[in-house]
C-alpha cells in the first residue's frame, strides 16, 4: 500500500490589506515554519490572532504547526473549530483534509473518512483527499479484521482456560491424597457440605483427606467406604458416613471396641487352628493316636502268639 499523502497548506497572505502587527507574526511564522522550527511558529500564529481572533490564515497555520508537533488532539480541536467558523468551499476543503490527516495519524480511521468526504464535498476535485480517503478505508477494514481476530483468541484463550479450570476440577475431584479409595474433595466437606481442608474428625492434626482412619476407631477408611466410595456408605443413616462416625450401626459398641472384639475372635480361632509352643495340633495328635493304636495292636497280636508257642512246648509226650 502507497504511503499516505500528508500535506500542510500554508496560505499565503493575499488576502486583503489588514493589521500590520497581524501580518508580521503570521509572516514570521511561515518563516519559522519553512526552516521547520513548529514551536516557534505556533507561537508567532497565536501572535497573531491576539490582534485577530477570526483570522482564517493564522488559524489554518496555528492548526498546522501543531500537527507537526504531533500535538494531534490539539490540532484536532483546532481544525474542528475552524470547519465551524468557515464559510468558504475552497477553505473548508483544506480544513477538512488537514482535519482527517490530523484523525488518521490518531488511527482514528471512521472519523478519519468522514473528514476526507467532507473535504471531497467541498472539493470533488482534490484527487489527493481521494487517495487518502482509500487508504483511510483500507487501515479501518485492517482495523476490524484485526480486532475480530482478537476476540477469537479471546474466546479461544477464554475457552482454553475454561476446559483447564474443568480438568483441574475433575482431577481434584479424582484426587486422593491418602490412598483410601476416597477422594479428597469428598473427605473435604464438612459436616454442612462446604469444602473445608482442615476438616479433621479425630482432631490428631492430619486432615480427613490426608488420614486413613479419619475416626480413629481402628477400621480405615477404605474399609468403612464400602464398595462406592464416591458415596461412602451411612450404615445406620445418620447422615455422618461410617468412616466419620465412632458407632457407624448405632449399637451402643463403639466401633473401636466392636473392632477390637473382632480382632481378639480372630486371635483365638487363629490359636486353635495352630498349635502353641511344646504342643500338637489336633490333627497331629489323632495321626500319633491311631499310629499307638496300631502299635498297641501289634503287640497284643504278638504276645497272643507267645503264648501259644509256650502252651505248645509244656505238653508232656505220653
Amino acid at each position: 500500500m502507497k504511503t499516505i499523502l500528508f500535506t500542510t497548506l500554508i496560505l499565503l497572505t493575499t488576502l486583503a490589506v489588514q493589521a500590520q502587527e497581524e501580518r508580521k507574526f503570521i509572516r514570521t511564522g511561515n518563516s519559522q515554519f519553512e526552516e521547520e522550527k513548529y514551536l516557534e511558529s505556533e507561537i508567532e500564529y497565536r501572535k497573531a490572532l491576539d490582534k485577530d481572533k477570526n483570522s482564517f490564515e493564522a488559524q489554518f497555520n496555528l492548526g498546522d504547526a501543531l500537527f507537526k508537533q504531533e500535538k494531534y488532539d490539539e490540532a484536532i480541536d483546532q481544525f474542528n473549530m475552524l470547519a465551524g467558523m468557515e464559510q468558504s468551499p475552497e477553505n473548508l476543503a483544506q480544513v477538512y483534509h488537514n482535519l482527517g490527516n490530523s484523525y488518521f495519524v490518531s488511527q482514528k480511521y471512521p472519523e478519519s473518512i468522514e473528514a476526507y468526504k467532507n473535504a471531497l464535498r467541498n472539493n470533488p476535485q482534490d484527487d489527493q483527499t481521494r487517495y487518502n480517503l482509500i487508504a483511510a478505508q483500507k487501515m479501518l477494514q485492517q482495523q476490524q479484521q484485526q480486532q475480530d481476530q482478537n476476540k477469537d483468541q479471546d474466546k479461544d484463550q477464554n475457552k482454553d482456560q475454561q476446559n483447564k479450570d474443568q480438568q483441574q476440577q475433575q482431577d481434584q475431584k479424582q484426587q486422593d491424597s491418602d490412598g483410601d479409595g476416597i477422594p479428597d474433595e469428598k473427605e473435604q466437606q464438612n459436616e454442612q457440605g462446604q469444602q473445608d481442608k482442615n476438616q479433621d474428625t479425630d482432631q490428631d492434626g492430619t486432615p480427613d483427606y490426608k488420614d486413613q482412619d479419619s475416626d480413629n476407631d481402628g477400621r480405615s477408611d477404605q474399609q468403612e467406604a464400602g464398595e462406592n466410595p464416591n458415596e461412602p456408605q451411612d450404615t445406620d443413616n445418620d447422615g455422618t458416613p461410617d468412616y466419620r462416625d465412632l458407632d457407624s450401626d448405632n449399637d451402643g459398641t463403639p466401633d473401636s471396641e466392636e473392632e477390637q472384639q473382632n480382632q481378639n475372635k480372630n486371635q483365638q480361632q487363629q490359636q486353635q487352628q495352630q498349635p502353641q509352643d511344646g504342643q500338637m495340633s489336633k490333627e497331629d495328635a489323632q495321626r500319633l493316636l491311631n499310629a499307638i493304636q496300631q502299635d498297641e495292636e501289634k503287640l497284643q497280636k504278638e504276645k497272643r502268639k507267645a503264648k501259644a508257642v509256650q502252651r505248645t512246648k509244656t505238653e508232656k509226650n505220653w
